[in-house]
């Protein structure tokens, strides 16, 4: 016969694992992340009302948090100091704003503090222009065009006659801000994300790309430029050569791809969103890419290099996402990046065992 005492030991011990055993069990369904990545265009034309339907079957969705693409703060200084492609743009645009602030006041707004505020009560609008303004000079370039898209779209109505004139101060008015580039009129952002974000009661849209390896892919892109220029010289100067068949293969598809895409509809994002997209993308976007490597004159090596870093860099976006998702304690995410982007981030979100993917065409 077992002792009591050694019963009771068994049982805690067996209680012990059940409950390891059930919390593993939580934390692992807790750890679960929906997904829906919208493949974007980064030029939007047309007008606002074209886009409504496509605001509108994302809030359906009701996410926790919206990931656009755009740097956090500590990366958009790292990208800065490394003379990345943006840096000339960005810096211009702060340049405007310093040069408006002379007493440099948009250092010592507390950021914390104004979101609070406005959380509150979210017809300060003093408050909101600095907030703006202070967070584009402190490298959140994300959230300071969510701002100025909520004063420019939702507040300027709103404002009394001192704070048009303290707009007017700040900024030089809506138009100026415009040419500036402060508000991009037919960027994804504008026309579709803002308005979600706006729309969903949030307070800000996160942050997802990555720039680790953009001196290597601006590289790689240059010589898989030139190598493409070196076959296409190749296949002017002789037709029937490997050069020369691979440029006719490049052209009997591009020929093909021309007829597949007439009459197609972009502002609904189905097609940016689909497999045929995917398909085009590649040989529109990349050169080619995969879908030429067997023709022995094309240039294989340097267009794999080249789609290598892309792929590096879409698994640093998959990264962030995820860190601030489980961060967050988030379970339903949208994620807005342009539409090249899409099929590499699904292909990497679908090995990971605690996210779930939800494509663009299937929501409601």
């Amino acid at each position: 016969m077992i002792p009591a005492s050694t019963r009771t030991s068994f049982l805690s011990k067996l209680f012990i694992v059940a409950t390891l055993f059930l919390c593993a069990a939580f934390n692992s369904q807790a750890q679960q992340i929906e997904i829906v990545i919208v493949g974007s265009a980064h030029g939007n034309g047309g007008s606002d009302a074209d886009y409504r339907p496509v605001i509108d079957k994302l809030k359906n969705y009701k996410p926790d948090m919206v990931f656009g693409e755009y740097l956090s703060s500590e990366d958009q200084k790292v990208a800065i100091a490394a003379g990345h492609l943006s840096s000339k743009s960005i810096n211009k645009k702060m340049d405007f704003l310093q040069a408006r602030d002379t007493k440099g006041a948009a250092k010592k707004v507390n950021t914390a503090k104004a979101y609070e505020a406005l959380s509150k009560f979210a017809y300060h609008h003093k408050t909101r222009m600095e907030l703006a303004r202070s967070l584009y000079l402190n490298h959140d370039r994300g959230n300071a065009e969510y701002q100025f898209y909520v004063l420019e779209q939702q507040m300027q109505e709103k404002f009394e006659k001192s704070e048009q004139a303290y707009f007017g101060k700040l900024f030089g008015g809506v138009d100026t801000l415009r040419k500036v580039g402060l508000i991009r009129k037919n960027s994804e952002y504008q026309r579709i994300f803002f308005p979600l974000v706006y729309e969903l009661g949030h307070d800000r849209i996160y942050a997802a790309d990555c720039q680790k390896y953009e001196a290597a892919w601006n590289e790689a892109s240059r010589k898989a430029q030139a190598a493409i220029k070196k076959m296409n010289e190749a296949a002017k100067a002789d037709s029937a050569s490997a050069a020369g068949l691979a440029v006719k293969a490049r052209q009997r598809y591009t020929a093909s791809a021309n007829e597949r895409m007439k009459g197609i509809d972009y502002t609904s994002y189905n097609f940016l969103n689909s497999d045929l997209y995917a398909e085009l993308d590649e040989v529109v976007n990349f050169m080619g890419g995969p879908r030429f490597f067997q023709e022995p004159g094309y240039p294989k090596a340097e267009i794999q290099e080249m789609l290598q870093l892309w792929e590096k860099r879409n698994q640093g976006i998959c990264e962030n996402i995820i860190r601030q998702a489980k961060e967050k304690g988030a379970t339903k995410v949208i994620v807005g990046v342009g539409a090249s982007h899409r099929k590499g981030m699904e292909e990497i979100f679908a090995k990971m065992p605690d996210v779930i993917l939800v494509n663009y065409i299937d929501l409601p």
